[in-house]
């Protein structure tokens, strides 16, 4: 169950604060009930996996744009979320699967998020991590991404570029875990090992779950 208790302080972009992200889940995970409740639709089996991400990153991204100081950007272009006054932007994906790195077609520099759910059988959602840092772009010599190019799948079909965050990239997004349900997700021994291997290149902060 989506709780305040779970928060965590992390290093947020200026203007956003824990109750803005967790107000913004919350507003999300109703919308879904309130669909499934209107029309008994479970839209989770009829939209592919990955575009019923992309509905929930939007959806979160409205949700939060209606409440914070970060509006959602109308260009439609990088990022999701603009400050209203200032420089800072804030990119939003959505996925099921727990401390997963970033993800996109850019790689920009810039604060991301990641928000992780989990799917009901009824097709509500629920929220149970959240992933939040600012990451270096590709375009620098210490990017915190990597390049995957373009491959064809299984169906022959064509994927757009995507970068997704390296080693270093991933870390300081499971660092700065603002929202871990513990009741859904543990925090194993390999994946400490996994971080404190990358301590001498990236000091584990304080306020890291891994610290």
């Amino acid at each position: 169950m989506l709780s305040e208790k779970y928060l965590r302080n992390v290093p947020l972009p200026e203007g956003l604060t824990q109750k803005n992200i967790f107000d913004a889940l919350q507003r999300t995970q109703e919308l879904f009930k309130m669909i499934r409740e209107n029309t008994g639709l479970n839209l989770s089996t009829i939209i592919q996996a990955n575009n019923f991400s992309g509905i929930v990153s939007n959806v979160f991204t409205k949700k939060l744009s209606d409440i914070s100081i970060y509006r959602a950007n109308n260009e439609r272009t990088y990022p999701d979320l603009l400050h209203e006054s200032k420089s800072i932007g804030l990119e939003v994906k959505a996925t099921k699967k727990s401390f997963k790195g970033g993800e996109g077609h850019n790689g920009h520099s810039g604060w991301h998020i990641i928000i992780c759910y989990k799917i009901f059988s009824n097709g509500d959602i629920e929220f149970i991590q959240v992933e939040i840092a600012e990451l270096i772009g590709y375009e620098f010599d210490n990017s915190d991404w990597k390049y995957l190019g373009s491959q064809r799948n299984q169906n022959n079909s064509q994927r757009t570029e995507t970068y997704v965050t390296n080693n270093i990239g991933t870390a300081k997004l499971r660092d700065g875990i603002v929202y871990l349900n513990t009741d859904e997700i543990k925090i194993t021994s390999q994946l400490k090992k996994n971080r404190e291997k990358l301590s001498s290149v990236l000091p584990i902060p304080k306020y890291s779950p891994f610290a």
